[in-house]
């Protein structure tokens, strides 16, 4: 059974999307002002791709009960480099769900813009790390050099060869300082490669919650009630008001990023569907208003999620790629799909968030596995059903410490 603390919680999910969505689509352009992306850098079409994905996904992991926390910057980057391999109606079908027709290489040198612009935000007050990963298979010879030379031109993407599982979860739980401690539970023999996204963020509020003014006090369950601990402070904020919600900018210390909180009228489904790119983009718009003197309380929250993304992809009329009879991804192996077919076996995400009275602490990551009936290995057969020898021998030392032979398993002696 769920605990009242989680469920209490449950109604705020939502809010935790702000924080992975913001952290690569917005950036302010003075003290506790959001604006969206500039079109300088090349990068709208992208953002708005990977928000709009972000969104239909969040969307559809919202309809279980529960708490959701997800970056769709994370997904998005992950699935990007999943897209710049593919060819032919796999790239159309895939372009298309994901909301990213771009030509390729606007497409690749777009998130080389991101890539560097987050890597430029992040100051000594706050902390924002975003990183792309190739992991090739033990086997290899799957994945061109040409494609590898892409990911790590325009994704800075860290390529590691024979990779295991091991290598995959050491890499993220690096990258995301311990906060998301696997993205992969095993490589089957037939995986080719894994693509992984990992994001990392970490910043004071511009102005922060004083902690003895935190209490436990109710928060409301649709027929019920439970005890939160719920902050308060009494500042000027950034509000909007739109059809069905209103909302708050919580600005965190650099002015670059922010928490947009978007508080229901009434239940919160009717509100998340609606929160598709474009209602985000007017309600950005909105928040351009005057400051408000607010007394704001909102409670202490601390949430993780994770997710495969294979369904939701499909609903969104992805098929093709996870399909290794149809799939072409012929623009990472370098080969006709007839030769080398490949496709997605496994798109995973994980996600936390920590909202305390100093700030915000959050990290996703995003794994997508593949697969290649090329490496295959050939079932052999080896039937053990007559007389045998056997040995037990040290590894370490090649010292033999048993050796026999079983000529009927039945008798005992």
């Amino acid at each position: 059974m769920r605990s009242p603390q989680a469920s209490a919680v449950k109604a705020l999910a939502y809010q935790a999307l702000a924080v992975g969505a913001l952290c690569a689509a917005l950036v302010a352009s003075g003290p506790g002002l959001i604006q969206a992306a500039p079109e300088t850098g090349g990068w709208g079409p992208l953002i708005g791709g990977y928000n709009r994905t972000g969104q239909r996904l969040f969307q559809t992991l919202a309809k279980v009960p529960g708490n959701v926390v997800l970056s769709p910057y994370s997904v998005g980057t992950a699935m990007a480099m999943a897209l710049v391999g593919a060819r032919g109606e796999t790239e159309a079908e895939m372009a298309k769900a994901l909301g990213l027709e771009l030509p390729r290489g606007q497409l690749d040198a777009a998130n080389a813009a991101v890539l560097s612009s987050l890597d430029s935000a992040a100051k000594g007050s706050f902390q924002l790390r975003a990183a792309d990963g190739l992991m090739l298979a033990r086997q290899g010879g799957a994945v061109s050099d040409a494609y590898v030379a892409v990911l790590r031109r325009d994704y800075a993407a860290d390529v590691f060869a024979g990779t295991d599982a091991a290598t995959v979860n050491a890499w993220v739980r690096k990258k995301t300082a311990g906060k998301i401690d696997s993205i992969v539970d095993h490589l089957d023999p037939a995986t080719a490669m894994v693509l992984v996204n990992a994001i990392y963020f970490k910043a004071p509020w511009q102005k922060a919650f004083a902690a003895d003014a935190t209490h436990a006090e109710p928060f409301h369950l649709g027929d019920s009630e439970t005890k939160v601990p719920m902050m308060h402070m009494e500042d000027f904020f950034h509000l909007a008001s739109r059809p069905g919600y209103k909302a708050i900018e919580l600005p965190y210390t650099g002015h670059r990023i922010s928490m947009v909180v978007m508080l229901p009228d009434a239940g919160a489904g009717a509100v998340l569907q609606r929160l598709d790119g474009d209602e985000m983009r007017q309600l950005l718009a909105d928040l351009h208003a005057p400051l408000h003197r607010v007394n704001l309380s909102f409670p202490r929250f601390k949430t993780s999620f994770e997710a495969s993304l294979m369904e939701p992809f499909r609903q969104m009329g992805m098929r093709r790629a996870f399909d290794l009879q149809v799939a072409d991804f012929s623009g990472v192996t370098g080969r006709p799909p007839s030769e080398v077919p490949l496709a997605i076996s496994q798109i995973r995400h994980r996600a936390m968030i920590d909202v305390a009275e100093q700030g915000t602490e959050a990290a996703a990551a995003t794994g997508i596995g593949t697969f290649t009936a090329s490496l295959q290995p050939q079932l052999e057969t080896f039937r053990v059903d007559r007389p045998f020898v056997f040995a037990i021998i040290d590894s370490e030392t090649n010292a033999v410490l048993f050796e026999g032979r079983i000529d009927n398993p039945s008798h005992e002696s």
